[in-house]
């Protein structure tokens, strides 16, 4: 490896992918995970971000408007409304619940879902942290179905205002 790939590997990787989504889960308590794991750092005008988490994972930085994460404060959900809560788009659920369940994460305190990111724990060598596990890259397709019906509550809504 040149010294310049080598500083780059040190600085995190990269996983860009149109049309992919990566997921991580937790059954660790929210509230027991420190503020620092989440709190992000910006940079290129603040467009990038990185955080404990994604430098756990060796992740370069990540787009923070191409992240969604979702869970509860106390207890846990179940994985498939955690993460119908964070997507408009069923395509990957099937695949994400067959990683969960054997992953035994059914129900979990925290989900964290990055969009247009195929994460490969071959390339960082890295599955989980302390506080999540990485799940899985899924295909992803937002003109897909929404997996909790949103798109017929929007419809509704529409018609009530007319």
């Amino acid at each position: 490896m040149t010294q310049d790939n080598q500083a780059s590997a040190d600085k995190g990787l990269l996983f860009n992918t149109k049309g992919k989504v990566s997921v991580w889960a937790s059954q660790h308590p929210y509230a027991d995970i420190p503020d620092e794991y989440f709190e992000e750092t910006f940079s290129k005008k603040g467009t990038r971000a990185t955080n404990t988490w994604s430098k756990n994972y060796k992740i370069r930085y990540f787009v923070p408007q191409q992240m969604e994460t979702n869970g509860a404060l106390e207890g846990t959900v179940d994985i498939h409304q955690a993460a119908g809560e964070c997507s408009c788009s069923s395509s990957f659920i099937v695949n994400l619940m067959s990683k969960a369940k054997k992953n035994n994460m059914l129900q979990v305190s925290w989900i964290i879902l990055l969009f247009e990111q195929q994460y490969s724990v071959k390339q960082s060598a890295v599955s989980e942290d302390e506080y999540t596990t990485f799940l899985g890259a899924f295909n992803y397709d937002a003109a897909s179905e929404s997996l909790l019906g949103e798109d017929d509550d929007l419809e509704e809504v529409d018609n009530d205002s007319e």
